[in-house]
């Protein structure tokens, strides 16, 4: 069984709940399927400087929840995997906690300053990245990361709102038995 884990909101409860290992793969195995189109779609334009909108969004994960799950169920005899820990996934996703994006978005790529500490590049298409195999194209209108390192699979997906003037991130991650969903929103400054 899985753990489910939701960021604090000043907008949702935070809930636990147990799902079924079964359609959680079912649809991140259908999500990889899905064909991204890597020409940027006309008016989809992340360039700037994004602010966090704190009323909008979800809190970041709680980094200590995750750990002390992840310890009980070590002491519980389930084998622990560092590289599939969900207590990275700040580390792995920096959008989860990040307060202010740059971005500089081209024609094949864009590139994501984090809380003027981390940087990212992401090219659109298939590429690996560290440890990571990223996909990153268009569905729907809207801008969407899939990352993949061994079990662990995260989702972004990018959608501009209000005439491109706010920014909604929705994050899904799933590793180490535990689910992250994260919905961050920034507002252009």
């Amino acid at each position: 069984m899985l753990r489910s884990f939701h960021a604090r909101s000043p907008r949702r409860s935070t809930r636990r709940r147990i799902t079924p290992l079964l359609p959680l793969a079912a649809l991140l195995g259908l999500g990889a399927c899905t064909q991204l189109v890597v020409k940027v779609p006309g008016g989809f334009d992340l360039s700037g400087e994004w602010v966090l909108d704190q009323q909008a969004s979800d809190a970041a994960p709680d980094l200590d929840a995750i750990r002390e799950r992840e310890d009980r169920e070590l002491v519980r005899g389930k084998p622990a995997s560092t590289a599939e820990s969900a207590a990275f996934v700040v580390q792995d996703f920096p959008v989860l906690a990040a307060t202010r994006l740059r971005i500089e978005q081209h024609a094949d790529s864009m590139g994501v300053e984090y809380d003027q500490r981390v940087y990212r590049d992401v090219s659109w298409g298939d590429r690996s990245r560290d440890l990571w195999t990223v996909r990153a194209g268009w569905k729907e209108g809207r801008l969407v990361i899939r990352s993949t390192r061994g079990a662990t699979r995260g989702e972004e997906v990018l959608s501009l709102e209000n005439g491109g003037q706010r920014l909604r991130i929705a994050v899904s991650i799933h590793a180490g038995g535990e689910q992250v969903h994260v919905v961050r929103v920034y507002r252009r400054s």
